[in-house]
């Protein structure tokens, strides 16, 4: 495959992802939004029919935005950086270390990426671990900084050990965040809503604890969006993960902190409009 066909194959698989990941997002932040508007209503009945007739829709756009968006970030993660020279710093390695990591095409080995696929393996079980340290009140405020911590410790052994270049770790941080994220709609928040409509439609008591923490979860997975958009966005420009203004470690903390604190900025203010 020429090169032109090759760019032109990364330009599609990028627009599907964006598309998949406008989706996800959108219908993330509609449904939390729509879901605390109707939690303060008064009228039960009223309550219940605008959830099963608005939640369904919501959810199906939330789970399968979800799983297209990840699918399509990994194709795009083992086209751009598993089979490309972006993966590692070759500047800093040895020609003992080079001959291991590189193919003779110059593109990285399995052994090269197989580290960093491991890592994006391990950050939901990495996330699960952080957030349940601490009671649920806490878990949004020492949790989830908890885990950002702990991905940026890993990216750090992946530039260390693994020959991982800045730009490269970025871009994996990005991963683990969406993996969790990703995991959580499937694994945590769908479960728990899909029993609650079922509830609501059989008149059946709602499952409280379960969409406790299905709440909870949505708003972890919407301080990670918005910093999953800034280090995507960061890997643009050279000066943020360079070194040359702070060490990558600081300058991703503050990335990662800018976007959850925005996150959590556009839910107070989509809480506070309403209609006179």
């Amino acid at each position: 495959m020429n090169h032109e066909a090759v760019d032109l194959l990364h330009a599609v698989l990028r627009w599907l992802h964006v598309g998949a990941a406008v989706f996800w997002l959108g219908s993330a932040f509609a449904f939390g939004t729509l879901r605390r508007r109707v939690e303060r209503m008064g009228d039960e009945t009223a309550r219940r029919s605008i959830a099963l007739a608005a939640y369904p829709g919501l959810l199906g756009w939330l789970r399968w935005g979800a799983a297209l968006t990840w699918m399509l970030g990994f194709v795009l993660l083992f086209l751009l950086y598993y089979r490309a020279p972006l993966l590692l710093d070759t500047a800093d390695l040895g020609p003992d270390a080079l001959a291991v990591l590189l193919q003779p095409d110059g593109r990285p080995s399995p052994r090269a990426w197989i580290p960093g696929f491991l890592a994006l393996l391990a950050a939901f079980p990495l996330y699960e671990l952080c957030v349940r340290f601490f009671p649920p009140k806490l878990s949004l405020g020492l949790g989830l900084p908890l885990f950002f911590f702990a991905s940026i410790g890993l990216s750090c052994l992946l530039e260390s050990e693994a020959g991982f270049s800045n730009r490269a770790v970025f871009v994996h941080l990005a991963t683990y965040l969406a993996t969790a994220m990703a995991a959580n709609v499937w694994m945590r928040i769908w479960p728990a809503e899909r029993e609650g409509l079922l509830a609501r439609a059989s008149g059946s008591p709602l499952p409280e604890p379960r969409l406790a923490q299905s709440r909870l979860r949505q708003r972890h997975n919407a301080a990670m969006a918005l910093s999953i958009l800034l280090l995507m966005l960061s890997t643009h420009h050279v000066s943020l993960y360079s070194d040359s203004l702070l060490p990558w470690p600081w300058m991703a903390a503050i990335v990662m902190g800018v976007g959850a604190a925005l996150a959590e900025l556009i839910s107070r203010a989509s809480d506070a409009f309403s209609v006179e």
